[in-house]
């Protein structure tokens, strides 16, 4: 009997191939490196790396505060966490609900709980209140933020421009520390 070449053998042989090179690509994508392997591809002064971090401060059994950003990677022998694409969140911030800040870096140290954001630093309420600036700095036990750089903040018909700027969060108090100009319209 010839052996014939018929649409049904092709598309068995066809089908056998697919599946055959699907199995070598999942084989080879899913084998994994050692541990050694993976710590050598880290930076020389990283001591560990990982993506999409996801952290909660509590009071008590409350959430105070959230932080959450893209990558993270902590340096060897510090006590201090460098941060990409940062957000952070305080809640229950009475009058002004929850704040929500963004930025494109930061540095969580873990010791103390305290954070540093830097590049193009958004600090937005639930009230439609807005700050802008370069980097802030939030002490952990003083429940404090601070900034030495230029800000602007928006609020429904006003702006107002300065240079620094200080938030008791225990006290609700915000405060521009200099060459502070308002502009109000709709007046």
């Amino acid at each position: 009997m010839k052996n014939k070449i018929t649409i049904r053998n092709l598309l068995l042989i066809s089908i056998a191939a697919l599946l055959s090179g699907g199995a070598f690509a999942v084989w080879k994508n899913l084998s994994s490196r050692t541990p050694e392997e993976l710590v050598k591809s880290l930076p020389g002064n990283i001591d560990i790396a990982f993506g999409d971090v996801d952290y909660t401060e509590t009071r008590g059994a409350e959430q105070f505060w959230r932080l959450q950003a893209d990558s993270v990677a902590r340096e060897a022998n510090r006590q201090e966490v460098q941060l990409e694409n940062v957000r952070m969140t305080f809640y229950d911030q009475e009058d002004y609900g929850d704040i929500h800040l963004t930025a494109r870096k930061g540095r969580w140290f873990s010791e103390t709980g305290n954070v540093e954001l830097v590049g193009d630093v958004v600090v937005k309420s639930d009230q439609g209140q807005a700050l802008f600036c370069q980097q802030l700095f939030y002490d952990n036990q003083a429940e404090l933020i601070t900034s030495e750089s230029p800000v602007r903040l928006v609020a429904e018909d006003m702006e107002t421009t300065g240079q620094g700027f200080e938030v008791l969060l225990s006290q609700k108090r915000f405060v521009i520390l200099s060459q502070v100009q308002t502009r109000l319209s709709g007046w």
